[in-house]
């Protein structure tokens, strides 16, 4: 087996270590390269490989079939979506708080702080112990602070007494957090480095200003870390306040997705929001106005190349446009190498490497956006043939030969995305925390199958102006 042959099997063996493995078929002890030695045997291998790959889409189709997402409310208000899944003893949870940096008001960085601080100190045990406590039965603890959703996730073992263990101590975490100002000083450093750091790369900066720029007077535009005039005058009460307000069973969606069942699961969560004030749901954000103007900016920054993001203000996960929004960037800029912004862009010009665009998501309305890096000499051209390609995507219909590859593309992956506890999880989470209806994953390709290219035209047109559009550079002008 030469290299590249090498390099391939053990991509492929590794994609199928989990799905195998719930088949009941061990890699390791399958000895799958003795048996099959490319340089011998290269059709048979081709052909085993293939068939491997056929057990694996099986098992994803199969295991996205049998999604079952129950659903209740626990007597303190919070809401709980849960899946079980069998074969492997894991069981992954998270929760999620309105609670992040849309609800810092003037002081930037608070929730992230928050957030971050958690783990670190409760009234019975420093951020040592608390650290040993999660390693000694080897579950993971994590945290993680958006725009929208202040995230604490936990994944350990289904084993009953390796549960009772992690629970304790995650429960503990999330109910009695302690704010000590010598961690807070810590997180500050750390974020204030993070900030400096920042500055010194292009595609950082670009985002901070486009964020800024389209979400102006929003509780989106600021940086969700904060900025160094904000931090400073954070204080660990200010910590304890923001906890005690967004911290609270009303305003948490609880995701469980593993080995246990439905009594445990109810179990689990209710010691979870038990542990927590009832408090109330947090105020949806205001939405935003679609731009009746454009605007052009530049950032001289001493690069080689440009960083373009071109865009504006987009829509929010309960939009009516979100399918055919969805599938059209899908054709138009969101499926890679195949898409008509790359093609224009990297196949026709050779003016970047990568070229792409979406929709950012969320409780208000996010951003549509495309993203570029070119030499700064081809940033003028590579601008204008990306809003000409947007323009003529808009204006001139979609070829259906690229429509049905694109829900093809999307149809034939979207069992790989809900394959793993991990991606099942985050669905929950996202369903549960912006009021998804419960069937978005059972209906999801069914939606994407009845689209027509004038449903993404009329939604394309209705949404962006190209003459409205933001266009941000960062780079040196030649």
């Amino acid at each position: 087996m030469n290299n590249h042959q090498n390099a391939i099997f053990h991509q492929i063996t590794n994609f199928l270590k989990t799905p195998l493995a719930l088949l009941g078929v061990d890699l390791k002890n399958f000895q799958f390269n003795k048996i099959c030695h490319f340089a011998n045997h290269p059709y048979l291998c081709k052909g085993l490989l293939m068939k491997f790959l056929l057990i694996f889409l099986l098992f994803t189709a199969n295991a996205y079939a049998k999604i079952d997402i129950q659903h209740w409310t626990t007597p303190e208000g919070a809401k709980v979506l849960f899946v079980q899944t069998k074969g492997l003893p894991i069981l992954d949870i998270a929760l999620s708080f309105d609670g992040a940096s849309s609800r810092d008001g003037a002081q930037y960085g608070l929730a992230s702080l928050t957030n971050n601080l958690l783990g670190t100190a409760t009234q019975y045990h420093n951020e040592e112990q608390i650290i040993n406590a999660f390693e000694s039965v080897g579950a993971q603890f994590s945290t993680r602070s958006l725009k929208d959703m202040a995230m604490v996730s936990l994944r350990t073992l289904s084993r009953e007494a390796i549960l009772r263990k992690s629970l304790a101590i995650f429960t503990e975490v999330v109910t009695q957090p302690q704010f000590k100002q010598h961690y807070l000083t810590r997180e500050k450093r750390q974020t204030l480095q993070a900030i400096k750091a920042s500055k010194q790369s292009p595609s950082s900066v670009a985002s901070l200003a486009f964020n800024q720029i389209i979400f102006d007077g929003h509780p989106y535009a600021h940086n969700t870390i904060g900025k160094k005039s904000t931090l400073r005058n954070i204080t660990a009460q200010d910590l304890r306040h923001h906890y005690q307000q967004f911290y609270v069973a009303k305003n948490l969606t609880i995701a469980l997705v593993g080995d246990i069942n439905k009594v445990k699961a109810k179990q689990i969560a209710r010691q979870i929001s038990h542990g927590l004030n009832s408090g109330k749901k947090a105020s949806v954000n205001a939405e935003l106005s679609l731009p009746d103007y454009g605007d052009e900016i530049h950032i001289e920054f001493p690069s080689k190349q440009t960083h373009l993001l071109i865009g504006q203000v987009g829509i929010s996960r309960s939009h009516p446009d979100y399918y055919p929004l969805y599938l059209g960037n899908h054709i138009f800029g969101g499926s890679g190498l195949t898409s008509i912004l790359s093609d224009e862009i990297r196949e026709e010009k050779g003016l970047a490497y990568s070229a792409y665009s979406y929709f950012s998501l969320m409780q208000s309305n996010g951003a549509f956006l495309i993203r570029l890096q070119t030499k700064n000499a081809q940033a003028e051209e590579a601008k204008n043939i990306a809003i000409q390609a947007l323009d003529d995507f808009i204006n001139y219909g979609i070829d259906e030969q690229k429509l049905q590859d694109g829900k093809d593309n999307i149809i034939g992956g979207f069992a790989l995305e809900t394959a793993s506890n991990s991606n099942i999880l985050t669905y929950l989470s996202v369903i549960g925390f912006y009021d998804l209806p419960l069937d978005y994953l059972s209906s999801f390709t069914d939606k994407i199958k009845n689209i027509t290219a004038k449903d993404i035209e009329y939604a394309f047109s209705r949404l962006i102006d190209t003459d409205n559009l933001t266009i941000l550079s960062v780079g040196k002008v030649e």
